[in-house]
């Protein structure tokens, strides 16, 4: 609803060279809505700080006004509705894509160059002969949050998340597997631009060579599936296999063009630790003086799942205590009564065999 208010933009305000206000229209949601010289709208975000946004600028204009000693944020657009405040001021505020993912500062600086870039300027790439993915393989211990980097990796680029499950496309009917296949490329190709998302490839892709000499229609699927890999990224497309066992799948898959960057996801390192502990604390009562960083290092090769469940078993310990709040002493005597999920010899496995991709 409109409101009395007087303006904080005048009439003929400029916003950018060539545009200027020409009328404020109404104040809703604690954002102005003043229409521009170019029969286009702006909104004056006015309980939202410059620093606080965290959208990136590729879904919004974003202009920053300076006006009487305050500094605000503003976004130009072709349309306006009171929906259309409340959805802008949402993908402004609510973390989304990477800024979700504590620390792993490598892993997103690798998904970044080697997978975000080309999918979203092709064309510098394609000048230089360089070919935009098909699909990429995540692999490393269970836990270590490779389902959850792949939601974000999809809202990073704004792709459709469809995900795949090795039952999904099972069915009692001889050659069904394979139908099932290529109809979830078409329902991907439908949606595109679309991740097409498999946890446990393994169970959908096993090496051939490994399979009984009757198992032929396994092989088919392999093959459909080869198939559709090959031009997925030309249907905009990216096809993201995930794996705690990387040696038990189908190595065709793993050739030029297709699966052809693998990508290790380590167990959480220090810093994601650190961030872990804080974001699964936030919302409780704890102790503001938790050195998070102390954390940090009990927890060498735990996985976000423990520090999850670490932070959990510390709640019920403090509401079965009669504790008014979790403190550094009580996390710290749960994580005695912890082993990390992931073993020195596993990680050793997961190092050797990205040494063996690098080699």
């Amino acid at each position: 609803m409109a409101t009395p208010t007087k303006p904080i933009l005048y009439n003929g305000f400029k916003i950018k060279e060539g545009l200027t206000i020409k009328n404020r229209i109404e104040k809703v949601f604690f954002t102005e809505i003043y229409g521009l010289s170019d029969d286009s709208y702006f909104y004056l975000l006015l309980n939202i700080k410059p620093n606080e946004v965290v959208d990136r600028g590729k879904k919004y204009e974003l202009i920053k006004i300076q006006h009487a000693g305050s500094e605000y944020i503003g976004i130009i657009t072709k349309e306006h509705s009171h929906d259309k405040v409340t959805q802008i001021i949402e993908d402004l505020t609510v973390m989304r894509g990477f800024d979700c993912v504590a620390g792993m500062k490598e892993l997103k600086a690798l998904l970044i160059n080697d997978v975000i870039s080309p999918l979203l300027h092709p064309e510098k790439f394609k000048k230089f002969k360089l070919s935009i993915p098909n699909g990429i393989l995540l692999y490393g211990p269970p836990g270590c949050g490779k389902t959850f980097i792949v939601r974000k990796l999809a809202e990073e680029i704004s792709y459709n998340f469809i995900e795949l499950k090795p039952s999904d496309v099972a069915t009692p009917y001889v050659h069904g597997a394979v139908s099932n296949i290529a109809k979830v490329f078409e329902m991907a190709k439908l949606k595109a631009p679309s991740i097409i998302f498999i946890d446990e490839i393994e169970g959908l892709l096993p090496k051939r060579e490994e399979l009984s000499s009757s198992a032929d229609i396994k092989k088919e699927e392999i093959n459909q599936f080869l198939m559709e890999l090959n031009d997925a990224g030309n249907n905009k497309i990216l096809v993201v296999g995930a794996t705690n066992r990387p040696h038990m799948i189908d190595t065709a898959i793993l050739r030029s063009g297709r699966m052809d960057k693998r990508i290790y996801v380590p167990p959480p390192d220090f810093e994601a630790r650190k961030e872990l502990f804080e974001i699964h604390l936030s919302g409780r009562p704890y102790d503001k003086s938790i050195d998070f960083e102390k954390l940090a290092k009990l927890t060498e090769n735990f996985v976000s799942s423990d520090v999850e469940l670490i932070v959990t078993e510390a709640a019920r310990a403090a509401v079965a205590g009669n504790l008014s709040i979790i403190d550094e002493k009580l996390i710290a005597s749960i994580i005695e009564r912890f082993t990390p999920s992931v073993t020195e010899e596993q990680v050793e496995y997961y190092e050797q065999f990205k040494n063996l991709e690098r080699s």
